[in-house]
């Protein structure tokens, strides 16, 4: 059930017919905001193996061996990855199994929280940027943000040697219980500021290359939600 209602999210937030831009009005409303525990699944955990990608044979080309995982939906890999990806391929291996479970079991061993990165990010970009007054969860506040992790993991850029991170993150803020802004962005292996990468070993192995990419790219996406927000 999670990864259908996360494949339905991400299809309906990509289409475009649910994101709405923050009114003049609410804006001028609005001056605390409360920021929600983000929603975030280890089962949406993408990964492309080198094995994946080689076995596949494909040619170069610019999306030609990202985004492949097994179970992926086209909606949030193509998404995530850009044009021309591959979505679904079922070449999974042991070899594959084993290193995407170790970098899961890596996380949660040294508590890099997805969730967690993306809230911390958010509510520094709306301090620093002067937005609004964020206020504890137990204070009442003129308005709620919900966030919520749809789609993340580690993909191949063409036949490179070390892995990318890659995040697609929903947005909404809620006034008295009604929606008054909504988006989605993502963050795909081809984004010109998505430049910090390493190999499936020192990811399974190194925690802090795992903290170092996922903070990376996290505040990419959210500096794009804050971005559309202040528009």
């Amino acid at each position: 059930m999670k990864k259908l209602f996360l494949a339905l999210m991400s299809v309906a937030l990509l289409s475009g017919c649910v994101t709405k831009s923050l009114s003049v009005e609410d804006r001028s409303q609005i001056k605390t905001i409360k920021v929600l525990p983000v929603y975030f699944s280890l089962e949406s955990f993408k990964y492309t193996s080198m094995t994946q990608a080689w076995g596949a044979g494909l040619g170069a080309g610019a999306g030609a061996a990202t985004g492949m995982a097994a179970g992926a939906s086209s909606a949030g890999t193509s998404a995530l990855t850009g044009a021309g990806s591959v979505a679904g391929t079922k070449a999974a291996n042991g070899a594959k199994a084993d290193i995407s479970q170790a970098i899961l079991n890596n996380m949660q061993a040294h508590g890099i929280d997805l969730g967690q990165l993306v809230r911390e990010s958010f509510e520094k970009r709306i301090k620093r940027e002067g937005l609004f007054t964020i206020v504890a969860e137990g204070e009442k506040a003129d308005a709620d943000v919900e966030l919520m992790v749809s789609q993340w993991g580690l993909c191949l850029k063409n036949f490179s040697t070390v892995l990318y991170p890659v995040i697609g993150v929903n947005g909404s803020m809620k006034r008295n219980g009604t929606s008054v802004w909504r988006n989605f962005d993502t963050i795909s292996v081809f984004n010109e500021t998505n430049t910090v990468a390493f190999t499936p070993q020192q990811y399974a192995t190194n925690p802090e290359a795992l903290r170092a990419v996922f903070s990376h790219v996290t505040d990419l996406a959210v500096s794009k939600l804050i971005e559309n927000l202040k528009q």
